[in-house]
């Protein structure tokens, strides 16, 4: 069975040299071949590809638009690897930012925290965690994200959607980052750590916790 990796488009822009290491990792650990954006190889999915994916958006894409069905994240492979690297912080207390795209997720949502836990990180739980998650920077307070829609209608059509202008954005941002107390927000999704950001707390994601510089 061939494995692809699906990079993410928008982590791959945001972290260069993460995304490489990631990508070198893979192809060593699973032989999985990089490709492009998950929207532009759907047409040339088969059913007898594994896919491995980073972004929430991406599994939600390829399951709901792809007839690929063996599709699994990438943390899970390093979660399962008794040989990786795993830094050590050194006990830090880090928030955990569960996603609302991956709300219904619970094995990513485990092994993200087991991960933190490989790299002595405190993770420290907000109350709108796991399925309770309603989070995911701007997604849910604009207008309906068409493109999910498009590609995946039944994670994206029938979302809350808020539809709020950008100082109501702005301002419910800040009021989620305002019941946080750590300095530091785990994500591990773009659009939840440009939100954090945006509400006024620092946000890391998990790909550059397990490969620092």
């Amino acid at each position: 069975m061939p494995t692809i990796f699906l990079p993410s488009c928008k982590l791959k822009a945001k972290y260069p040299a993460q995304s490489l290491r990631l990508r070198e990792y893979l192809a060593a650990r699973a032989n999985a071949e990089t490709v492009g954006c998950c929207k532009q190889y759907l047409a040339r999915a088969t059913e007898d590809i594994s896919a491995i994916v980073v972004c929430n958006n991406c599994a939600a894409i390829m399951e709901e638009s792809s007839p690929v069905r063996d599709i699994q994240y990438a943390w899970s492979i390093i979660d399962a690897d008794p040989a990786f690297p795993f830094p050590d912080y050194g006990g830090e207390r880090m928030t955990v930012q569960d996603c609302w795209k991956a709300y219904d997720r619970r094995n990513v949502q485990n092994v993200v925290r087991s991960l933190l836990r490989k790299m002595n990180i405190q993770a420290v739980e907000q109350a709108e965690n796991f399925d309770r998650t309603r989070f995911c920077g701007t997604t849910l307070l604009d207008t309906p994200f068409e493109i999910g829609i498009r590609y995946a209608p039944k994670r994206y059509a029938n979302a809350p959607y808020q539809s709020l202008s950008p100082e109501e954005q702005s301002e419910a941002l800040r009021a989620h980052c305002a019941s946080i107390a750590t300095n530091r927000v785990v994500c591990y999704c773009p659009t939840c750590m440009a939100g954090i950001e945006r509400g006024g707390k620092g946000a890391v994601h998990l790909i550059e916790l397990l490969f620092p510089l």
